[in-house]
C-alpha cells in the first residue's frame, strides 16, 4: 500500500516539476531532503509525532526549508506532512527518480568489487554498461571484500556476478555434487 501512495504522490510532484520545466533540479532537491531525513531521524520522527500540531510542523519545515528549495518542493512536504506521509518521502524520492530516469532514458548501475577500482575503470565500466542498456548510465561503486575479487553488477533487476567468492561456491557444489 505506501509503495502505491508514493508513487502517486511522486507523479503528481513529478507532473508539477515538468510543468514548470525544473524536473531535474527537483529530483536533485528532493534527494538532498530525503537524505537530510535519512541523516537525521529524529527530524523526521518530529514530523510524524501526531502530539505535534500541524503549524508547529509547518514552522520547521520553513525555518528548515524555506530558501533552500524550490516553493513547489517545499509546498508538497508540507502537504504530506499533514496527509501524515511524510514518513514515506524516501519512497516517494525513489519513486521519483524511477520516473525520472525512465523518462530521460537513464539507467542506474550498481557495481560492486572487492577492491576500489580505478577512474579509468569506472569510465570504462560506465562506457561498456551505456553501450550494453543503450541509455545513459548512472554509476554507483561500492566495495565488499568478501568478493574477494571479480565484480557483481545489477542493472534493473538482473544481476550479473564474476565474483571470485561465487566461483568458489560454484566450484565447491560441482566437487560436492561430483563426489556424493
Amino acid at each position: 500500500m505506501a509503495n502505491v501512495v508514493s508513487e502517486r504522490y511522486a507523479l503528481s510532484l513529478y507532473e508539477v516539476a515538468k510543468d514548470v520545466g525544473k524536473d531535474e533540479q527537483f529530483l536533485t532537491e528532493l534527494l538532498s531532503v530525503s537524505g537530510i531525513f535519512e541523516a537525521q531521524p529524529d527530524f523526521l520522527k518530529v514530523l510524524t509525532t501526531p502530539s505535534i500540531a500541524f503549524e508547529d510542523k509547518q514552522t520547521v519545515l520553513k525555518n528548515v526549508f524555506d530558501g533552500r528549495i524550490e516553493p513547489y518542493l517545499l509546498n508538497f512536504l508540507m502537504l504530506i506532512t499533514e496527509k501524515g506521509r511524510i514518513g514515506l518521502i524516501s519512497d516517494m524520492c525513489e519513486a521519483y527518480k524511477d520516473l525520472y530516469y525512465l523518462e530521460n532514458g537513464i539507467v542506474e548501475v550498481r557495481a560492486v568489487t572487492a577492491a576500489p577500482m580505478s577512474e579509468a575503470l569506472v569510465a570504462k565500466l560506465r562506457d561498456k554498461m551505456a553501450a550494453v542498456t543503450g541509455k545513459q548510465v548512472v554509476l554507483k561503486t561500492a566495495v565488499d571484500p568478501a568478493l574477494l575479487g571479480g565484480i557483481v553488477v545489477k542493472v534493473n533487476n538482473k544481476q550479473f556476478d564474476t565474483s571470485l567468492r561465487t566461483r568458489l561456491t560454484e566450484l565447491a557444489q560441482q566437487l560436492t555434487n561430483t563426489i556424493a
